[in-house]
């Protein structure tokens, strides 16, 4: 079975990419053409709800949306102090998006931010790194959804670490910054939301959290048709279409997407069941038609992973007559210091050449460079092949009954040339030994204990290395047609 891959173009019929400036003024007219002003009203209500007190960016796009705007959303886990650096790099992804498809309409288009509040995976969310030191959320009985987690016992077990953490005054700043959300905020949803509004607070972004009676009330025709299953057969049939093409599904379609929620619960709905809407709660699955609902939303920005389970609902936005979002890869980032980017210079190699390839094809390439390795083979193999031809002609001439012999050590000939060839390649890797040093210190920089630096490290390591929070530039030298993965170092 294939992976998912929104690239593909075998994938064209599943969901639509953005591939030209077209498809975000397509999708913007689509998607308001469909939006009811009831929808609109209701969704501008709960924002000013939740947010209170508006920034001035952040009040400039509430007005925007009351008065017509689109919206481009990102979503995230609701990951202590940030997690791992993606959850800043969506948003700024969303961010920029959201500006170039303004700017390509000539409309308005306000960035949203969807806090997953409703889940339930606490171990996901509960540590980060810094500088190498890691950071655990000491929690017991966690039963319910973790946006409704209260924040004493984090604040307080963060505030002891970081009094003891190694880290420069920039990244004091910024930890100390979020700690002191957590110390004030009664909830794990109102601290991030006040992380992100107060980080994100020059780019007016909205944050949401979906875990509102509301916005749930709203969707009740939603709930209405998964309690039935009728949603979730329109999904186990798109499925089953990809499947069918060789595609792996990313998320496992239940009879029934929804769970029962409480503050301390949180369990799977197998049957039909007479809840209250608030009750009602949207698997991974469900999530993304419900953001689709209430939102006049026009793209989606996330990782490969999430992408690929949007491709499993086609058939329910088709159902519903919902426009289904464009998909958007969000932008990658890798920051290494000026050290990483000396040694990457000294080996006469570009940030494309280890962001795109293996550390064994860059090895290979270099070898097959400076010694000619692929010609230096045929020529040292040319005799013994020579001499190889020879005895398997004789053996034939005189032993043509032994042909499956003479098969069998032509086999085990070749097979002992591949090890030759193989030897000679690991000496020259030795006499080559502080080119393939050096080239193993900036794969480690980048990809950390063989993952890539985004998905270990945090933004608080991207701030420690560029002293400096690179948020506004990151934003402007973003890409918004085609997703691109970046190395960052410090400017001299």
């Amino acid at each position: 079975m294939k992976d998912l891959h929104l690239l593909d173009s075998s994938l064209k019929d599943f969901g639509k990419g953005v591939t030209q400036e077209s498809d975000l003024v397509e999708a913007i007219e689509t998607k308001l053409a469909s939006y009811s002003e009831a929808s609109r009203n209701l969704l501008v209500s709960v924002f000013k709800n939740q947010l209170g007190d508006l920034s001035p960016k952040e009040s400039a796009s509430l007005k925007a949306l009351e008065e017509g705007a689109a919206t481009v959303v990102t979503g995230h886990q609701l990951m202590v102090c940030g997690g791992t650096a993606f959850f800043e790099i969506k948003i700024l992804s969303a961010v920029a998006l959201a500006k170039e498809a303004a700017r390509t309409s000539r409309a308005n288009v306000v960035p949203v931010f969807w806090m997953a509040t409703e889940d339930h995976d606490f171990e996901e969310i509960a540590s980060f790194r810094v500088n190498g030191q890691r950071f655990v959320w000491q929690q017991d009985g966690i039963g319910g959804p973790v946006g409704r987690l209260a924040t004493n016992g984090l604040a307080d077990q963060l505030e002891a670490f970081l009094t003891t953490a190694k880290l420069t005054e920039t990244q004091r700043s910024f930890l100390h910054r979020r700690l002191h959300h957590y110390q004030i905020e009664p909830t794990l949803a109102a601290a991030t939301r006040a992380i992100v509004r107060e980080w994100a607070a020059d780019f007016g972004v909205l944050v949401l959290d979906g875990d509102d009676a509301q916005l749930k009330t709203l969707a009740q025709p939603l709930w209405d048709q998964e309690m039935k299953g009728t949603l979730a057969k329109k999904i186990q049939a798109t499925t089953a279409a990809l499947e069918q093409r060789g595609y792996r599904a990313q998320v496992f379609p239940r009879e029934i997407n929804l769970f029962e929620i409480g503050d301390q619960k949180r369990e799977r709905i197998t049957a039909f069941k007479d809840l209250d809407a608030p009750s009602v709660s949207p698997n991974a699955l469900m999530r993304p038609v419900y953001q689709e609902w209430v939102l006049p939303n026009i793209a989606y920005v996330g990782g490969g992973g999430e992408l690929a389970y949007w491709l499993q609902l086609g058939g329910v936005f088709d159902h519903l007559e919902l426009p289904m979002p464009l998909l958007y890869l969000r932008d990658s980032v890798a920051a290494v210091s000026n050290k990483t980017i000396q040694t990457l210079t000294k080996l006469a190699l570009g940030s494309e050449d280890v962001l795109s390839r293996s550390k064994e094809e860059l090895v290979k390439t270099y070898i097959e460079s400076k010694h000619s390795f692929s010609k230096e083979s045929v020529l040292l193999n040319a005799s013994l092949q020579a001499s190889l031809k020879a005895w398997e002609t004789a053996l034939a001439e005189n032993y043509p009954e032994l042909d499956v012999h003479a098969a069998a050590m032509k086999t085990q000939f070749e097979k002992t040339l591949t090890r030759s060839n193989k030897t000679r390649l690991r000496a020259l890797k030795k006499r080559e030994h502080i080119w393939t040093t050096r080239l193993d210190t900036v794969m480690e920089a980048i990809y950390p204990q063989g993952v890539f630096w985004e998905r270990r490290s945090s933004y608080a390591d991207l701030i420690g290395i560029l002293n400096e929070d690179p948020k506004a530039a990151l934003v402007d030298n973003m890409s918004t047609i085609k997703a691109g993965t970046y190395l960052i170092y410090p400017q001299k």
